[in-house]
C-alpha cells in the first residue's frame, strides 16, 4: 500500500514538474516574441514617443564629420626603376564634413533597412617626397586633395531591446560613391588625384535616444575602401601607385 502511495506521489510530482517546465518555457518564448511596443513599460507616461518603432517608415537627416586617410600600395615600377624620385605619404585629416537624409524601413523588432544618401566634402592630404639629385636630399611638400562625393550607404541596422528611452544598435553595409566635378583633375596629366567612383565597406555602433518629439542617435562608423581610387591619368603618380584606397572614421549625428 505504501509502495503504491509513493508511486502515486512520484507520478503527481512528475506531472507537476513536467507542466511547470513546459509553462516556464512557453512563457519565455512568449516574452521573447512579444514586440517591445506592447511591453507594459511602454505605457508609462515617462516614456517618449512609445509608438515610434511601430511606424512602417521613418525619415530624418544626418550631420557628420570624418577622419580620413589613404592607404597606398606602391607598384613594381616604383620599386625597380632608379629614375623614380617621387614617393607619396598619406596624412590623416579631420577637415571632412557630410550632410544627408535618412530613409529607414523597420524589418521586425530587431532589424531595420536604412538608405542614407549623403553629400560629403572630403579633403585628403598627402606629402610628396621628391629626391633632389644634386644634393641627395628629399624635399617634402604637403598637398591637399579636395573632392565632393555623393555617398549612397545601403545599411542593415541591428538594435537591442528598448530600455526606457534608450536603445543600442550596430549597423553595417556598403557605400557606393560618385565624385562631383572631377573632370579638371582627370584631364591634368601632372596632377595627383582620385577616380570618380568609390566603394566602401562600413560598420559601426550607435545609441538611439528618444526625446519627446524626435529620436537622436550619435554613431561612430568605420569605412574601408575596396575600390582602387588611383587616378588613371598616365602621370608619374599613377605609375608609382599600384593601389589607392580610402579609410575613414566617422562621427555621425542622426535626427529622426
Amino acid at each position: 500500500m505504501k509502495i503504491r502511495q509513493k508511486n502515486n506521489l512520484s507520478s503527481i510530482l512528475f506531472i507537476f514538474l513536467f507542466f511547470g517546465i513546459a509553462f516556464s518555457v512557453s512563457a519565455q518564448k512568449t516574452n521573447k516574441k512579444k514586440p517591445v511596443n506592447q511591453d507594459k513599460r511602454l505605457k508609462d507616461k515617462s516614456l517618449n514617443i512609445p509608438d515610434y518603432d511601430s511606424k512602417p517608415l521613418h525619415y530624418g537627416f544626418i550631420l557628420g564629420m570624418h577622419y580620413g586617410t589613404f592607404r597606398i600600395d606602391y607598384s613594381d615600377y616604383f620599386a625597380k626603376n632608379s629614375d623614380t624620385t617621387i614617393a607619396l605619404l598619406p596624412q590623416r585629416t579631420f577637415s571632412n564634413f557630410a550632410v544627408g537624409m535618412i530613409i529607414d524601413l523597420p524589418m521586425g523588432e530587431e532589424f531595420n533597412f536604412r538608405f542614407t544618401p549623403t553629400v560629403g566634402l572630403y579633403e585628403y592630404s598627402v606629402t610628396h617626397k621628391v629626391l633632389e639629385r644634386s644634393t641627395g636630399k628629399y624635399i617634402d611638400t604637403a598637398v591637399p586633395i579636395e573632392s565632393v562625393f555623393f555617398d549612397f550607404p545601403i545599411l542593415i541596422k541591428y538594435k537591442s531591446l528598448r530600455r526606457n528611452n534608450n536603445r543600442l544598435y550596430m549597423v553595417g553595409g556598403l557605400v557606393p560613391s560618385i565624385k562631383v566635378g572631377g573632370r579638371k583633375q582627370r584631364n591634368n596629366e601632372e596632377a595627383f588625384g582620385m577616380e570618380d567612383y568609390n566603394l566602401e565597406i562600413t560598420y559601426g555602433l550607435g545609441w538611439d535616444h528618444y526625446f519627446s518629439f524626435f529620436k537622436f542617435a550619435p554613431e561612430i562608423r568605420f569605412s574601408h575602401g575596396i575600390a582602387n581610387m588611383n587616378l588613371r591619368n598616365q602621370s608619374i603618380y599613377y605609375k608609382n601607385i599600384e593601389r589607392l584606397t580610402t579609410h575613414k572614421i566617422s562621427l555621425l549625428f542622426h535626427f529622426e
